[in-house]
């Protein structure tokens, strides 16, 4: 059975989304102070949480397994992620106990934190740029605008619009955001 370059193409997305996790890996790194970021960028454990759930999507694309990457994801960071609708970019600064359900959609230069679980089901959808602090649920159908920042242990049902600063349970508009604004 031959493979099309179209279905290659598919397989190696994750791929290409990996480069732009790994810069955002070297800014934030670089951000602290690092003298050789882009080798002290390798000892930072998100960028191989990031990278094992990219590796991940291309073995389940490819070969309809992912040979036990999702299992050492499990194990190792205690992150599960049923979904490989992720966009590129993604960063979890503190990669543990994090849950992305089936059928989720994750929009590019998104920063997931401790604790984050994002329930599945049809039109959830998390946008670009987005920012969920500690411990912040997400549920099913649930949507969250792009530049949003929500709080941390806030319960989001319904749409969060987008540029907001969104808190509590269930989650609350409480402002607009400002551009380069770090996590409530």
């Amino acid at each position: 059975m031959r493979a099309s370059a179209k279905s290659i193409h598919a397989c190696m997305e994750p791929l290409r989304a990996l480069r732009s996790d790994r810069a955002r890996v070297v800014d934030a790194v670089r951000d602290r102070g690092a003298r050789f970021p882009r080798a002290a960028a390798l000892a930072d454990p998100s960028l191989w949480a990031v990278g094992l759930l990219r590796w991940g999507a291309v073995l389940r694309r490819g070969l309809g397994t992912s040979l036990g990457l999702s299992t050492l994801l499990r194990v190792g960071f205690h992150i599960d992620v049923w979904t490989d609708d992720i966009g590129p970019g993604l960063r979890l600064p503190h990669p543990f106990n994090i849950v992305i359900g089936d059928g989720v959609e994750i929009g590019p230069e998104c920063t997931l934190l401790h604790g984050v679980t994002v329930q599945r089901g049809a039109g959830t959808r998390i946008g670009r740029g987005v920012v969920l602090a500690n411990g912040t649920t997400v549920l099913a159908g649930a949507s969250v605008g792009d530049g949003c920042l929500v709080g941390a242990a806030s319960v989001v049902r319904g749409a969060i619009p987008p540029a907001s600063v969104a808190v509590g349970v269930p989650a609350r508009v409480v402002r607009a955001s400002r551009p380069g604004e770090a996590a409530p």
